[in-house]
């Protein structure tokens, strides 16, 4: 079964820039999400996006977001990637999907 946001273990610093909770990520950090489209900051292609992430404990916050309020889940199954539910015991978020989602919403204004 897919592990919750609100069941998650926060972490106390951010795995790639040192951060702690709270507190903006440093530049170049390649666990910091965009502000503007919700993607890698480092390589989302977003300019002029003064606004920086914070530490939330959590790393990918919107997409996991994304994908618990449009139940999108995803499992290994058969040697490729399948959809899944939710209480499936092998199921995790699908990260693909949100990050196709918001990738669509910045195309599309």
């Amino acid at each position: 079964m897919a592990i919750l946001i609100k069941d998650m273990k926060k972490r106390e610093y951010c795995h790639d820039c040192g951060t702690s909770i709270g507190l903006e990520h440093a530049d170049g950090c390649d666990n910091e999400a965009c502000t503007e489209c919700g993607l890698q900051k480092i390589s989302c292609g977003c300019e002029g996006v003064d606004s920086r992430e914070r530490w939330s404990g959590i790393p990918r916050m919107r997409m996991l977001q994304i994908c618990e309020e449009q139940d999108l889940y995803t499992k290994w199954s058969d040697g490729g990637w399948v959809s899944a539910d939710r209480d499936d015991p092998e199921s995790m978020h699908d990260l693909n999907r949100a990050a196709s989602i918001l990738m669509n919403r910045m195309a599309n204004g």
